[in-house]
């Protein structure tokens, strides 16, 4: 390791030290992550300049990803305003997302619209969805329930798969890195007669920073896109990950390791969408998406420990050792989205969807843990337990938007979701834009009703689950302003935010905390500013900084776990020559909450930098033959993202990449 660190700062040291060249035209190269506006389909369903939505929104572009070598899809999550990350461990480990404060169960998680969170946990574990075949990530910030149904309180992040267009391209990327990481990509795309099409498969393999911490994760992935002649177009999206991982801890804190625990997770979607426009006024698509993630775990008695042992027991033939586990989970959607522009100045959007969400899961459970009574539809005998439960949820949803002069934009939506569980509920949502063209300022503002629908294990999930507990809900607005100066080569903003949670799904015990069970506790709120600038001030040359304040309080006044009150990211981006292109990035997160026990994580930084040189020009059908180099935790930090679970150190990783046109 400490020989590939040196080679990893010397090669940093010469990029940083290589004469540059600035181009003599002021065009930006190819891959300059230039911060365009590409359109919004995440925020309104229907494909929006970024100029008339009242929310907040960051767009990541495959351009973006590119310049600055991520290798994991977390790395370029946690730049965003409001966004914050967390990891449990080396790469691979379970890998959450928060918005504004709301938990990971509070935030809805997309591939092409397709909901892939779990029916079970409630939220979606980005490590199972590495950057393969991504054309961009959209997120938008605030109440998105209006649209959305349950779990979009804090937001939605929705990662579009990459669409072939143009002639046939291919690329081939072999990195090596610290933890003996090796990583492999194969992609091809193009369009031919109507056709295109964009093709990946990818292989991880990670030893990870402790013992019995091994990934292995393969990935294929795979995208068609068919222009019919009667204004139509079809559209099939597919995507299969397979993730063996070893499992080092058992529990944190106190951390209690594990010698011979093992996960393996296989995760398969498709989305077939059909889109027409049948009249010059009128679109219509229809979408039906699946979704399965098959999750088995392995953790037989050892004599380092087991899962739960605690002082005094016998770690050979512990009751609270949880051996064997198996979790499947399905999901299957269908949507029918119309927009009618009814006059240039008024779309409406009409809607109707149907949700099953399914799961089962088969695990051996301790007799020392509360089950009574016993949860309907499971059983707990001889040491085991069977849960099946199926949801289906039918929607409906109506949104209208009206532009007055250009100037003024305003919408209003509402969804009617009914559960054939929990019941129905009725979510609206307003936003308002104001443009002032002649300072390029927009100032823009959202209101709107969230839930989210308590999951398999809140209803059924023994020691915890109970039939009792009712949806979670809030109330959410912000408003906000974006400036742009000389042409956009500026740009900055702000954004204020308020979130109300009534009915709070937790772990609920009765005075003498002999039966615990899930129920709905007070509220909390959350509240904070979002601020951001970014600038071009050369065309080969991007900045960007950006700064959250989260302040979050439950109705007891204590703050909420794991919400920090500040973060900041800063990153710059320069290529001086066609050649060469260099970055570095700064992450900074204050402490945070983790309860009365455990006090307060503390806060960390982060410094990355790496860049890349092109060795090798056109020659032949070879485009360009480019040296990638990325290094995570420079200074080498030590750090928590997830409390116990410690973040790996100083890592590098060196690339070759070429691309055949």
């Amino acid at each position: 390791m400490q020989a590939l660190k040196t080679l990893m700062v010397t090669l940093l040291l010469l990029l940083l030290t290589f004469p540059a060249r600035v181009p003599a035209q002021d065009t930006p190269p190819a891959d300059a992550p230039r911060r365009l506006e590409p359109v919004v389909v995440t925020a309104t369903k229907v494909d929006t300049p970024p100029d008339q939505l009242g929310a907040a929104v960051t767009v990541i572009t495959e351009e973006e990803l590119n310049a600055y070598n991520y290798t994991r899809i977390e790395e370029a999550l946690r730049t965003v305003p409001g966004v914050e990350m967390r990891r449990s461990g080396s790469v691979g480990k379970s890998t959450t997302i928060r918005i504004r404060g709301a938990n990971p169960n509070q935030v809805q998680v997309l591939v092409d619209g397709l909901r892939v969170k779990s029916p079970t946990l409630g939220s979606a574990d980005l490590s199972e969805y590495p950057l393969d075949a991504i054309e961009r990530i959209e997120i938008v910030r605030g109440p998105q329930s209006t649209l959305y149904g349950s779990d979009a309180m804090g937001g939605v992040v929705n990662i579009i798969t990459k669409k072939g267009t143009g002639p046939p391209r291919a690329t081939l990327l072999t990195e090596v890195g610290t933890y003996q990481t090796f990583r492999h990509q194969v992609t091809t795309s193009g369009a031919l007669k109507g056709l295109g099409y964009a093709l990946s498969a990818s292989r991880l393999d990670s030893d990870g920073q402790l013992d019995n911490d091994d990934l292995e994760q393969s990935t294929a992935a795979a995208r068609f896109d068919y222009r019919l002649p009667w204004k139509a177009d079809v559209t099939v999206s597919l995507r299969y990950t397979k993730l063996a991982l070893d499992v080092p801890i058992d529990r944190a804190p106190p951390v209690v390791f594990d010698p011979n625990a093992q996960q393996q997770t296989e995760t398969w979607l498709y989305n077939l969408t059909y889109q027409q426009t049948p009249v010059s006024w009128w679109d219509v698509k229809v979408r039906h998406g699946h979704w399965w993630n098959n999750q088995g775990s392995q953790d037989p008695p050892g004599p380092s420990g087991a899962v739960f042992a605690s002082e005094g027991d016998d770690v050979s033939t512990n009751a609270f050792a949880n051996p064997v586990q198996q979790i499947n989970t399905r999901r299957r959607e269908f949507e029918l989205v119309n927009t009618l522009r009814l006059a240039t100045w008024n779309v409406l959007t009409l809607g109707a969807e149907h949700q099953q969400e399914r799961g089962y899961n088969r695990s051996r459970c301790s007799p020392r843990l509360a089950i009574e009574p016993a949860p309907p539809s499971s059983e707990c005998n001889r040491g085991s337990y069977t849960i099946r439960q199926t949801f289906n949820t039918v929607s409906g949803f109506v949104q209208d938007e009206v532009s007055i002069v250009d100037r003024v934009i305003l919408s209003g939506g509402l969804r009617y979701d009914d559960h054939d569980t929990f019941g129905d509920e009725l979510t609206p949502r307003v936003a308002a834009v104001v443009k002032i063209k002649e300072t390029d300022t927009k100032l823009r503002g959202t209101w709107g009703i969230g839930f989210r629908a308590p999951t398999i294990n809140d209803f059924l999930l023994p020691a915890f689950g109970s039939p009792s507990v009712k949806p979670e809900r809030s109330e959410s607005y912000d408003f906000g302003v974006d400036q742009r100066l000389w042409k956009g080569i500026v740009r900055f903003g702000a954004t204020a935010f308020h979130n109300e949670f009534r009915d709070r799904i937790r772990f609920v015990c009765n005075p003498s905390f002999t039966v615990c069970t899930a129920g709905n506790q007070s509220g909390a709120r959350t509240l904070g500013l979002e601020t951001y600038a970014e600038a071009d001030p050369l065309s080969w040359l991007n900045t960007y900084v950006n700064y959250t304040y989260t302040r979050s309080r439950a109705n007891d006044a204590r703050e909420l776990t794991s919400v920090p009150r500040n973060i900041w990211n800063l990153g710059v981006n320069l290529r001086p020559t066609d050649a060469l292109g260099l970055f570095m990035q700064a992450h900074v997160q204050s402490s945070d909450f983790q309860g009365n026990f455990n006090g307060r994580k503390p806060g960390y930084h982060r410094l990355d930098a790496g860049g890349s040189y092109r060795v090798f020009g056109r020659a032949g059908i070879m485009e360009r033959m480019d040296v990638t180099a990325r290094v995570e935790n420079f200074t080498d930090e030590a750090y928590q993202e997830t409390l116990g679970f410690g973040a790996p150190g100083f890592t590098a990783t060196l690339g070759l990449k070429v691309t055949l046109r």
